[in-house]
């Protein structure tokens, strides 16, 4: 039959490829051209000889691809990457012939089943011998066993249709075999191929092939690697490799698994990996996939498993899955917590919420379809715990911890109080503090509480809990507790709390009465919850003074352009770890060009340094992933990459820089964000932010008084032998002296330091602020200061002892780069805006600020006379009269040079901020037309 598509091709290759290969006309019109396949100048040419489509390419053409000619049916297989096959079937369906009925009976397959043994043998890494294989469609062939891949067997190749692929892994993470996604010709069908190991390369199954070579059954399951890793991780099952690689992206704190071949496939699949787990079950949205999660159900119960089902919204399209989410972690999570519903163990081994959800007897007779032994003996298990127990109100935690001591078994939960229409909650079993809106006082959020069977002992009834009058007796409680404020809630990181400093590294608290469990009872007004482990600095000795002579030389070794840079540096570095202590963070912003070496302090120096204490990013990152991120902990943020050449990542890095603005000061202001349901979220965000770009992103004067710029000298200013003499010699104490275990010891040196430090950020501090006769530069370049000292120092600074510390150095830099106010800088861009002037015979370029100098009789211009300027100056919105620089507020064209800037809409009343500036109107502008008021600012000012 394919012979009869060629011919039936014959003269209509051009429309052919054009229309399925995506040809141009130009590129088969016969005469020599570039390649559509490899490229090149004149090396290709389609001749069409006798209708066939023939074409000849000098580069590429030919069966060895090597040069030489070929057909119409070829070309269109190499420019599609399809097989014979497929480039046969589109001929068909273009040329709307139809396949007899003997050519569809022979490529329909035949279906083959191999139900799974009741008693399986031991999981190892190979094949299990002695256990049914076969191909679909070659079930009557002989079986060859596959073989077990070498440990650096590349991927297959993604060929003849195949268009993703997955690896299936033992307990060890070594490859066992891979799947294959097909993209079928026939309306773009998908289909799935089985690719072992087998004669040492991966086998491509062929309906040609004289045997079926399949991974035998019982298979393992797609992840199996991460259960082994993660055994503490509630586990998510999903349909098919891709949902579960892209539900792995929504679901970071879960465990998420499938299984090959599809729902026809589960009886072939070793679960025996998941026996005890807390298992989650997500169908597609389709009856097929309810019925394979009804099945699947089954078999987990006799493992033990803890089950819970996802039951998605009927809105969902059929077929829909978690690849086709667009959500956030967090949306996903919302989501879940929404549509899961627990599964109780029923009488028979089965689950009774999937009975009831997929019918009994739909149950019963697709079990009895993939070898469910009749009469099987099967145990009961109840549901202690639901796996979103862990995932809705201990999302990140790690471990579960114990209950306290002094708390009672009735209560497992400590109600905090409400706030709005929502009620806050902190579980004695996983330590996380959990919002329960009003109407989310159901059973799917209370079990994250407490035990199904606590609320069944309190709250009986026919049905087995009384769930509205737990929740009347949960709201009466929150009204008793009173109004709580979600800023008590406090992560990880250090904290100056009640007069004392502590260390929350996740899942402890270190005090200075010693280190004890997140769970167990503290005194004190906030809140801090569970969260991932921190490895902190563990037992490791502090470090002293001497030791950390070697951290101090190597920050200043760095090329600064200014030596001040290299102290800055350090006390940035010693502050991080705890700035939710401090009173004020200062930020950092690192900029050089290539080869400077902002890699090497990045890398080599502040990652060693900080450990586990940053949250580091690069790139494309947003405010919202910032702040989301953060959270409630007090971590410092590295942000590397922070470039915003486009206007797209201008607006991005001012909405990162918005967010450092708010987390520099302990005042008690919040974030507010809205969301679509009319909740309010409050952030209060406690970072120090060191960003590092080849130049800054720093607009505004809040923003500049804020970060300590840091500059890096040109590598070309230094000779090529002096320049690797000196970074050989860097790079080789980086590598001996900042370590790991170094970092430990200096953040063990920070947090027992705390109360000096802040009482040093004090004193450096007052004497910054006299120095540079700003409040703002010296709390920003005090509390660096503090930081540096406290290397040096195990005591606070006097006064003299700090003003001679700032005085050791060159401010002069910092002062002029941060201390410009946003009216000055304001001016400066209007003044500094280049307009055209129209002469008599030409046009020329200049300044406002010159044409202010030229109509105020202040400077000379062969071509620019005073009235002429004053001209130019009128159109702008700007005039000049007796000794003042008038400046309307509505002009346009001033909008217009300001409207990159945060002072598009508002110049006039920043402008009055201005020495002398006084409010003038209406005053007429001449050549603009318009009478506005205006600012009157002394030329003097300019």
């Amino acid at each position: 039959m394919a012979t009869n598509r060629i011919t039936a091709a014959l003269g209509r290759w051009r429309d052919l490829l054009t229309a399925l290969g995506g040809l141009e006309p130009a590129q088969l019109n016969g005469r020599h051209q570039p390649c559509p396949l490899c490229g090149g100048r004149d090396r290709y040419r389609f001749d069409d000889r006798q209708g066939s489509g023939s074409w000849f390419c000098n580069q590429c053409g030919g069966k060895d691809q090597l040069g030489g000619g070929g057909t119409g049916i070829d070309l269109l297989m190499r420019l599609r990457h399809w097989s014979y096959r497929q480039a046969c079937e589109a001929v068909e369906r273009y040329l709307e012939l139809a396949p007899s009925r003997d050519e569809q009976q022979r490529h329909r397959p035949q279906p083959v089943s191999h139900p799974l043994p009741a008693a399986l043998p031991a999981a190892g890494p190979g094949p299990v011998s002695g256990l049914p294989g076969g191909l679909p469609g070659h079930g009557s062939r002989p079986a060859r066993q596959p073989e077990t891949p070498p440990v650096d067997a590349p991927a297959p190749a993604l060929e003849q249709g195949a268009i993703a692929q997955w690896c299936y892994r033992d307990s060890a993470g070594a490859q066992l075999f891979w799947v294959q996604r097909l993209c079928l010709g026939q309306g773009g069908r998908k289909a799935f191929l089985m690719r072992v190991w087998l004669d040492g390369v991966w086998h491509r199954p062929s309906r040609r092939d004289l045997f079926a070579c399949e991974w035998p059954a019982p298979r393992p399951l797609y992840g199996l690697p991460a259960l082994g890793q993660r055994p503490e991780a509630a586990v998510l099952v999903v349909e098919g490799e891709a949902t579960a690689e892209a539900a792995a992206l929504l679901f970071p704190e879960l465990v998420v698994i499938s299984w090959a071949n599809g729902t026809n496939a589960i009886a072939k699949t070793d679960w025996r990996p998941l026996a005890g787990r807390s298992v989650t079950l997500w169908p597609d949205a389709d009856a097929p996939g309810r019925k394979a999660m009804a099945r699947l159900a089954a078999l987990l119960a006799e493992l033990g498993c803890r089950l819970q089902l996802v039951e998605p919204a009927g809105e969902l399209p059929q077929g829909w899955d978690l690849a086709d989410a667009d959500w956030s972690p967090a949306e996903a999570a919302e989501h879940l917590g929404q549509w899961a519903r627990p599964l109780p163990a029923a009488e028979d081994g089965t689950s009774a919420v999937a009975a009831q959800s997929f019918g009994a007897d739909a149950m019963r007779s697709e079990g009895a379809d993939h070898g469910a032994a009749p009469g099987r003996q099967t145990t009961t298990r109840a549901t202690a715990t639901s796996p979103l127990s862990k995932t809705k109100a201990s999302r990140t935690a790690s471990t579960t911890a114990s209950i306290p001591a002094n708390s009672s078994a009735a209560a497992p939960f400590q109600c905090l109080g409400y706030d709005g229409e929502g009620s806050f909650y902190r579980s004695y079993r996983t330590g996380q503090v959990l919002r329960l809106a009003r109407s989310a006082h159901t059973a799917a959020h209370l079990v994250a509480l407490a035990p199904l069977a606590h609320w069944e002992t309190l709250y009986p009834s026919r049905s087995g809990v009384n769930w509205p009058a737990v929740a009347s007796d949960l709201y009466e409680r929150s009204i008793a507790a009173g109004l709580f404020s979600p800023e008590r809630i406090r992560g990880r990181g250090a904290w100056w709390d009640e007069n004392r400093p502590l260390l929350h590294l996740g899942d402890r608290l270190i005090t200075p009465d010693g280190e004890q469990p997140i769970t167990a009872p503290f005194r004190s007004r906030f809140v801090y919850q569970h969260m991932p482990r921190l490895d902190g600095p563990g037992d490791v000795a502090p470090l002293t003074t001497g030791e950390a002579a070697a951290i101090v030389a190597i920050a200043n070794r760095f090329r600064w352009e200014v030596p001040a840079s290299g102290t800055l540096l350090l006390g940035w570095v010693v502050l991080a770890p705890i700035c939710g202590a401090l009173g004020w963070r200062p930020h950092l912003w690192l900029t050089g060009g290539a080869g400077s070496g902002k890699s090497a302090i990045l890398d080599r120096y502040v990652t060693p340094l900080l450990g586990d204490f940053a949250l580091h990013v690069s790139g494309s990152t947003t405010e919202a992933g910032l702040r989301q991120s953060i959270g409630s902990d007090a971590m410092p943020v590295v942000f590397d990459e922070a470039e915003s050449n486009e206007k797209g990542d201008q607006q991005r890095m001012q909405g990162i820089l918005a967010l450092a603005r708010v987390a520099s000061s302990e005042s008690g202001a919040a974030m507010l964000k809205g969301s679509p349901s009319g909740e309010v979220s409050r952030y209060r965000v406690r970072s120090m932010f060191l960003l590092s770009s080849i130049a800054t992103a720093l607009k505004q004067g809040a923003d500049q008084g804020r970060f300590a710029q840091l500059s890096l000298g040109n590598p070309a200013d230094l000779a090529k032998a002096e320049r690797e003499s000196h970074w050989a010699g860097l790079d080789r104490d980086l590598e001996r002296q900042i370590t790991p275990e170094l970092g430990r010891r200096l953040i063990a040196r920070s947090t027992g330091l705390i109360p000096m430090i802040r009482q040093a950020a004090g004193v450096f501090s007052r004497a910054a602020a006299r120095h540079f006769d700003s409040q703002r530069l010296g709390d920003q370049y005090g509390t660096l200061l503090a930081g540096a000292w406290s290397l040096l120092s195990d005591v606070a600074p006097t006064e003299a002892e700090a003003e001679l510390c700032i005085a050791s150095h060159d401010w002069e830099s910092y002062g002029q780069s941060s201390e410009q106010s946003d009216e000055r800088r304001c001016l400066q861009v209007i003044l500094q805006h280049s307009l055209r002037v129209e002469c008599a015979d030409r046009s020329i370029t200049r300044t406002i600020g010159e044409l202010v100098e030229l109509a105020a009789h202040q400077a000379h211009d062969l071509e620019i006379g005073a009235d002429l300027a004053s001209q130019t100056l009128g159109r702008q919105g700007l005039r000049l009269e007796q000794g003042q620089l008038l400046v309307s507020n509505t002009a346009q064209p001033i909008a217009q040079i300001l409207r990159e800037t945060a002072w598009s809409h508002g110049w006039s009343v920043l402008l009055l901020r201005l020495h002398g500036a006084q409010r003038r109107g209406p005053v007429r502008f001449c050549g603009a037309g318009m009478v506005t008021r205006a600012v009157a600012i002394p030329l003097a000012v300019l």
